[in-house]
């Protein structure tokens, strides 16, 4: 059993989860109102987007908990969950570069934010991933080798998100778009 890769595969959920509550949770909505003038996509669809991705990538931890407790079941766990992860945040990218950026202040910033974020760490689940499938399950060092690929450092992430998720023109619409309202029922029901 690999408890230490299940808890840092949790706490990465945990992390999502966090920034996905931050963006969507209650707050006063007292936002300036955007420029008349301002381009771009509709707030409440691109933040769609943004948390419809989070949700793929918090729902993928799954694979890690059904699996099979011994090596080569959590191995074949946490390589699902890469699979699945990996594909999320690449999608998530995609369709926000395709939606453009937010019609808020800033939007290009904002928009240029999240792409990175996603692409970012599409990448590093997929350098972790190919890591990972290297390892031989049979190996008696195994858990100890897998826990040290399991865990990338999510905190300048995180602040960079949060910073994202807390910006007050984009406030009403985290808390308005349906995969936004999803991901804070399941933050607040961990």
């Amino acid at each position: 059993m690999l408890p230490s890769l299940r808890c840092r595969a949790g706490v990465a959920a945990g992390v999502l989860l966090t920034l996905a509550a931050t963006g969507c949770g209650s707050g006063s909505g007292d936002a300036k109102s955007a420029p008349a003038a301002a381009q771009g996509s509709d707030p409440v669809v691109w933040t769609g987007a943004f948390c419809g991705g989070l949700g793929e990538v918090i729902s993928g931890v799954a694979a890690i908990a059904k699996s099979d407790t011994s090596p080569q079941g959590q191995k074949n766990g946490l390589l699902e969950f890469s699979d699945i992860a990996q594909r999320a945040f690449t999608n998530t990218a995609q369709k926000l570069e395709k939606l453009g950026p937010p019609r808020v202040d800033d939007g290009k910033h904002v928009q240029d934010t999240a792409v990175g974020f996603f692409t970012t760490a599409a990448g590093t689940v997929g350098d972790q991933r190919a890591k990972l499938a290297t390892l031989d399950a049979k190996d008696p060092d195994f858990v100890n080798k897998a826990s040290h690929l399991a865990g990338p450092d999510l905190s300048a992430a995180s602040a960079q998100m949060q910073g994202l998720t807390s910006n007050p023109q984009l406030a009403p619409a985290f808390r308005a778009a349906p995969e936004c309202k999803q991901l804070a029922t399941a933050a607040a029901g961990k």
